[in-house]
């Protein structure tokens, strides 16, 4: 009987191992974007930027993709959060970038802020603007409904969360109302929605939009931690089934079962979050040229050789 035993296992094991093999020659990895896009126009209807005022195409790193995060607002006209995440797999490293909801952009429209590119040129244009500001090409999109996130948490049980402040906010236009007190929360879906949405208190104490950037990469990132604990690979179905109902996203499902293998050994530790710097000036916010180069060379370039400045194209106040 032992022995028998002994057979079965290592023929279970010569059949795991032949599927691993499988799974690594079988399954191509995701493709990379081959070129920036266009340039943006900036001036008169018909007028565009020269290529020397783009970014280049250099040589990509081996093993590196950058995805543009989306979240709509409630009309789903503008993006309410805006994130640029760059996952370099060789490293096992991944940095998300915060980008202010009222970033300045060179755009020919009237509205020059950076989430008002959904609404006038659906994904395509809100990738080329964020790619022609950061000079950061975008492989993949993910954009996701609200309830999608409302929806994971509650698969994972919810999340403890340190809210950051007293939050007492009500607006019945909205049919919102947000209270909770600072402190280590046990948050469900739908509360960690609202910790997310919160700006200010009715009597307008509370933090700016960029402290609602950092509660959102805070709450985002109890979740990551959540989903890729090795406890809830068995929910991976629901993840699925909720991705299918909740997010749009040109990844296919062959992509997103690859870089899921891939996040099996990535380390909590290795995860950068972070606002691109900038200063509000009414109505824009306006970014800091050089600590926004350093910022995308530092953690979210995914070429072997540093951006510079003039692969930019971050407006200053005239």
């Amino acid at each position: 009987m032992l022995v028998y035993a002994y057979r079965v296992l290592v023929a279970f094991s010569v059949a795991v191992v032949a599927l691993y093999v499988a799974w690594i020659f079988l399954v191509p990895k995701p493709g990379m974007a081959e070129e920036l896009p266009p340039a943006i126009s900036t001036g008169q209807p018909g007028e565009t930027d020269s290529p020397e005022q783009t970014a280049s195409a250099d040589q990509r790193k081996e093993d590196c993709w950058t995805f543009l995060l989306v979240g709509t607002d409630r009309v789903g006209a503008n993006t309410d959060s805006l994130m640029l995440l760059t996952y370099d797999v060789g490293e096992q490293t991944v940095s998300v970038a915060s980008i202010p909801r009222d970033t300045r952009v060179d755009a020919d429209r009237r509205v020059k802020k950076i989430n008002s590119a959904y609404a006038y040129g659906g994904m395509d244009g809100l990738k080329e603007e964020v790619t022609r500001t950061l000079g950061v090409p975008i492989d993949y999109y993910i954009k996701v409904d609200i309830q999608a996130f409302v929806a994971l948490v509650d698969e994972v049980d919810g999340i403890d969360f340190y809210v950051p402040c007293d939050m007492d906010y009500d607006d019945p236009w909205q049919d919102l109302s947000i209270h909770y007190s600072e402190g280590m929360q046990h948050l469900t879906g739908q509360e960690a929605l609202e910790v997310c949405r919160f700006r200010h208190n009715n009597d307008m104490t509370g933090y700016s939009d960029t402290g609602r950037m950092e509660t959102q990469r805070g709450v985002l990132t109890a979740v990551a931690q959540k989903v890729l604990s090795w406890g809830n690979l068995g929910r991976i179905n629901s993840f699925v089934e909720i991705i299918a109902e909740y997010v749009e996203t040109d990844l296919s499902v062959t992509d997103m079962m690859w870089f899921a293998s891939q996040a099996l050994y990535f380390d909590m530790e290795n995860l950068n979050t972070m606002t691109l710097p900038a200063e509000w000036h009414s109505p824009y916010m306006y970014l800091d040229p050089e600590a926004t180069l350093e910022m995308v060379n530092q953690y979210l370039n995914p070429y072997t050789t540093d951006r510079t400045a003039d692969q930019l194209d971050i407006p200053t106040r005239s």
